[in-house]
């Protein structure tokens, strides 16, 4: 065989081996492009534990933050990024385009409705008032009128203290002394076990956790009657969006199904509360 074609060989397999190596770049580059993530981010408060808080690493935990992780698994398409704020600003960065997505036990209201979009339930809520154990007034509470002339504290915004003032603004001559404050929900406990505040409205598996974890001497009564109709009258609470995230409302709703027909949801209000709060999905 002459040079020139050793040559002529040489060059031919070297350009065979260029065309190889620049397909597979150019499809490693296409499949690459073809996996970008979308990065959606999601505000929370941090509190209250357990559905949402920091651990001693410093990092956001609790059942709700473990829910929305769950979820994200199933979208591959979408990176998920966390981000800790006050819990006005939740409503306030959905607004701004800063947040897409917002995950703090959080209720629907008429308000709310108006102006974002939520998941599917994906927490079933029930309440109990919270009295100190030695409180001979404590009692089941079956309408607004029970808890009338009596102090409690909360926080501005949330449903409790929306409904309190509702009631109060209705009937100005028996008010509920409604103290407003940033305490966070063991202070609020503590604060009733104490004799600060005579009762408090709270989530039935939120004091249960508490008072396995902080053995407070407080008992909880059902919330009946009308009273439980006025607040559970959405007895859920949601993911909720900002109004221009349609495509991963759907998304994370179809994803939130699967979590809660494989168990997943199960094994985690199980992990927190001891029992399962999953909404059914029919």
């Amino acid at each position: 065989m002459t040079n020139k074609k050793k040559w002529t060989i040489a060059i031919s397999v070297l350009v065979v081996l260029a065309l190889a190596l620049g397909l597979v770049f150019f499809n490693g580059s296409k499949h690459k492009q073809g996996t970008k993530q979308t990065v959606v981010t999601v505000a929370t408060s941090g509190s209250p534990k357990p559905f949402t808080y920091v651990d001693g690493r410093d990092q956001l935990t609790g059942q709700n933050i473990e829910l929305l992780k769950a979820v994200f698994k199933k979208l591959p398409q979408y990176k998920l990024k966390l981000e800790k704020t006050e819990f006005d600003s939740i409503f306030s960065g959905l607004n701004s385009g800063r947040y897409q997505m917002g995950v703090n036990n959080i209720a629907k209201n008429p308000e709310r409705q108006k102006n974002y979009l939520f998941s599917d339930p994906m927490f079933k809520n029930s309440y109990v008032v919270i009295y100190k154990s030695d409180n001979k007034e404590a009692k089941q509470a079956d309408s607004w009128d029970d808890l009338a002339g009596h102090s409690t504290v909360g926080s501005t915004g949330v449903n409790t203290s929306t409904a309190i003032e509702k009631f109060n603004k209705k009937h100005p001559d028996k008010k509920i002394d409604l103290n407003y404050s940033e305490e966070d929900l063991t202070t609020q406990l503590q604060g009733v076990e104490s004799g600060k505040y005579d009762f408090l409205l709270m989530d039935k598996p939120m004091f249960e956790y508490y008072q396995k974890e902080l053995g407070l001497k407080l008992t909880g009564k059902p919330v009946s009657g009308d009273l439980e109709k006025e607040l559970l009258s959405e007895p859920y609470s949601y993911f909720v969006f900002s109004k221009d995230q349609k495509q991963l409302q759907k998304d994370v709703n179809k994803a939130l199904k699967e979590v809660t027909g494989d168990g997943t949801s199960k094994k985690i209000n199980e992990k927190y509360f001891g029992e399962d709060y999953s909404p059914s999905y029919k």
